[in-house]
């Protein structure tokens, strides 16, 4: 009797040895992942670019959750193409278990991506839209759908037939492709026109002349929507100076802090807000499902939010707007 006494005792002490065990290391250790590495290339690692900033902060939120090891590549400046090819080539060579890729807009970006397969890397595309023959697993924000909302807003505030000015960064952009296509979309519903298009790349200097020239030409134009924040702040500049922020209304992208203040002050009307850190998130998870042979679906679209000077106080706008940013 004694002896079973011990016995049961022993199984007790050996089963609350073990449930302990595994709570501690759920609760502490990190999960063990098997050391796998995903590259994340961007179009620019400017610590200045809220944007790409945010971006990183999803990808390292993801690569905590996961347990793996996170490589943060890309030129300094969004625009250096050369930057990124080289990047690319670079993490090629080194052989992670997966690339997740924001690319820029080069003819020869198709053949690298196709290179990463080839070499045995798993791909993820993030934010650009790229045709393959065999197209890549995408993580992105929904640009034509952005730029419908952008469309609708600026159409509603006209008040009638809507005139359009679009200013885009480059006639090359697939993802400006996609936004004016969306803003086309709205136009053609709501009835109105995209009676002016002006590339000024990323020059807030081209696009400000650019406006100041089109307010003494082109009266017909009632609305303004710019695609990258440089034009957001040249138009708004010439507007301001022009002293005409209440005649015509501003309709941008992103939610940088100086186009965030335009917004507050009323030389913006709306900001239609992109989610990069659920891009940066989603593209590391996404990547770590392809290594671990998960169904993965092809594309994941993810939405834009609009916003005014009458909901960007709200919390969830807020959270929007500043994203937390990961502790190193």
């Amino acid at each position: 009797m004694r002896k079973q006494r011990l016995t049961i005792l022993l199984v007790l002490v050996l089963v609350t040895a073990a449930v302990y065990t595994i709570f501690f290391s759920k609760l502490i250790l990190v999960p063990d992942r098997g050391d796998k590495t995903i590259t994340v290339i961007l179009k620019s690692l400017n610590v200045r670019s809220d944007y790409w900033q945010t971006m990183i902060s999803g990808a390292q939120t993801a690569a905590k959750e996961l347990g793996v090891d996170l490589d943060l590549q890309g030129p300094l400046q969004e625009y250096d193409v050369e930057g990124q090819i080289k990047a690319i080539r670079d993490a090629i060579a080194r052989k992670p278990d997966a690339i997740a890729v924001a690319p820029v807009d080069d003819p020869r970006i198709p053949g690298l991506l196709n290179e990463i397969r080839s070499a045995g890397i798993s791909l993820v595309v993030m934010e650009t839209p790229v045709t393959l023959a065999d197209p890549p697993v995408t993580v992105a924000n929904d640009h034509l759908e952005a730029g419908r909302l952008a469309g609708d807003v600026a159409a509603r505030a006209a008040k009638g037939s809507p005139a359009v000015a679009v200013f885009s960064d480059s006639m090359k952009s697939a993802i400006s492709i996609k936004r004016l296509e969306g803003i086309r979309q709205s136009m053609k519903e709501h009835g109105g026109s995209v009676s002016g298009l002006y590339y000024s790349g990323d020059s807030e200097q081209l696009a400000y002349e650019f406006t100041v020239a089109l307010l003494r030409t082109n009266p017909q134009v009632n609305a303004f929507i710019t695609l990258n924040e440089s034009s957001t702040l040249g138009v708004a500049k010439a507007l301001k100076e022009a002293k005409k922020t209440d005649r015509y209304n501003l309709v941008g992208f992103e939610s940088s802090i100086y186009e965030i203040q335009l917004l507050e002050e009323g030389t913006v009307s709306a900001l239609l807000v992109q989610k990069p850190f659920n891009v940066g998130y989603l593209g590391v998870k996404t990547a770590m499902g392809l290594i671990n042979g998960h169904r993965t679906d092809k594309t994941t679209k993810i939405g834009s939010t609009v916003v005014t000077r009458d909901n960007m106080n709200e919390p969830e706008i807020q959270r929007l707007m500043f994203p937390f940013t990961v502790i190193q």
